[in-house]
């Protein structure tokens, strides 16, 4: 049977490449994994790594993502569970289930409040059984700016993909237009962190559960980052940092250009902010040629309501996008049992989770 322990995790990086290939049949590159794991500002000097080996082969892994969150006014540490690996000849073995709970005493002998993550439909229910519960449906809201291209690759037919989505254009999708600015705020976009961003954190709401976004995880997290180029956008209100979003363009690997939303926070929930930062991302991704645009509200109905109605964002749990679109959802389990004397972190309402959370985007 083989055995969980830990081991140094930079010393079994390449043989932790293989196995990722022989896990899921796709490659992550050195540059990724080493950011993801090693270049965290938050990863300690000397990683360690859950693993289950046997006979001194690595045959299974438990990598977590490390952040830190606001619990209301309190910082804690917290842990994503991701990149799961079991090698395809030692499946129904029960080793996620050993290495999960392993991870459970071991982060808790670390100090840290609490796991989040977003497990695929294979994994959800070994999470459920073992404690994580769903706090949400993580809905996407879509807009598609050019229809015709994405219903044409959806239905693999490029004529009828034209004629319904030229009508899909006229009689679906809102314009975006350049809106006028309030003379209390004003507009700044960056290639790269800049100085006007360290106040970033100050932002979050305070009544509830918020990642940490200080200057050296932004930095790590869309400077560095070694796949993806992202963009800063901020508003201010009479000099005051009021908003701020970021955004980011990938291309498909079937052709489609994808953009996306990955962060944003507006002071006081103040709606005219957030009208304004939205519609100047929206502008930012239009001039990158996207395809169809993406961003999280589900637990900010105040502004998914904004998105919908003003921003002719669609919902995929709606029809007839759910029928494309699969349905993803977020999971938390505590670590520190007296986190939940603090706050429900199984209540949806109480999180403001955006596409920074997960370790994809």
């Amino acid at each position: 049977m083989a055995e969980i322990e830990l081991v140094k995790h930079r010393e079994k990086r390449e043989e932790l490449l293989g196995l990722f290939q022989a896990s899921f049949g796709l490659t992550v590159t050195a540059e990724l994994w080493n950011w993801k794991y090693f270049q965290n500002p938050l990863a300690p000097a000397v990683p360690e790594l859950i693993v289950a080996t046997d006979r001194g082969r690595i045959v299974g892994a438990r990598p977590f993502l490390l952040a830190e969150l606001w619990l209301g006014n309190e910082r804690v540490k917290a842990a994503q569970p991701c990149d799961t690996m079991v090698h395809p000849q030692y499946r129904q073995e029960g080793i996620f289930s050993r290495m999960n709970q392993f991870a459970i005493e071991y982060f808790r002998r670390e100090g840290y409040a609490l796991f989040y993550n977003f497990p695929n439909s294979n994994s959800r229910p070994g999470y459920l059984r073992q404690g994580w519960e769903i706090v949400a449906i993580t809905e996407t809201l879509y807009r598609f700016d050019n229809p015709q291209k994405v219903i044409s690759y959806k239905l693999r037919n490029k004529f009828l993909g034209t004629g319904l989505g030229f009508f899909y254009d006229k009689l679906l999708n809102a314009r975006i237009k350049a809106s006028p600015l309030s003379s209390s705020f004003q507009i700044e976009v960056f290639d790269q962190f800049a100085d006007e961003l360290k106040e970033v954190d100050t932002l979050s709401d305070k009544s509830a559960i918020n990642l940490a976004r200080g200057e050296t995880y932004l930095r790590w997290r869309f400077d560095q980052h070694p796949e993806h180029s992202y963009k800063y956008i901020v508003v201010r209100k009479k000099g005051e940092l009021w908003g701020y979003a970021v955004v980011s363009v990938q291309e498909q690997l079937n052709g489609l250009i994808y953009g996306m939303i990955v962060d944003y926070l507006v002071k006081d929930k103040d709606i005219d902010c957030f009208r304004l930062l939205i519609n100047e991302c929206l502008i930012e991704l239009k001039n990158s040629e996207c395809d169809f645009i993406s961003i999280w509200a589900f637990s900010q109905p105040e502004f998914r309501r904004e998105l919908i109605k003003l921003c002719g964002f669609k919902s995929s749990s709606r029809f007839p996008y759910n029928r494309f679109l699969g349905e993803g959802h977020f999971v938390a389990r505590e670590v520190d049992e007296q986190v939940l004397e603090k706050i429900d972190i199984y209540n949806k309402e109480n999180w403001r989770v955006t596409c920074i959370y997960p370790d994809t985007t």
